[in-house]
């Protein structure tokens, strides 16, 4: 490389900065995967009961609401 090698950065830096970040990153699964559960489990529900959309809209509402709620409940929580 022209004006010096390059140097890659510490491991230690690379782990720190991971255990730094991980608990954001797993927000977005989290609340990704409450969404995807509450339209699946009102779309479940509505095949039983013959409610078609209803109750898929009611779990998709819950799901956004609790994603939200644990989201940033944990981002206050981190950010003290």
């Amino acid at each position: 490389m022209p004006g010096g090698a390059f140097k890659p950065p510490p491991k230690r830096d690379w782990l720190q900065t991971m255990r730094t970040v991980a608990p954001y990153l797993h927000l977005g699964w989290t609340l990704a995967a409450s969404i995807v559960l509450g339209i699946l489990g009102g779309r479940w529900a509505d095949a039983k009961l013959g409610t078609e959309p209803w109750l898929m809209l009611l779990g998709a509402v819950l799901g956004v609401g609790s994603g939200l709620y644990y989201f940033l409940k944990t981002v206050l929580r981190l950010n003290k």
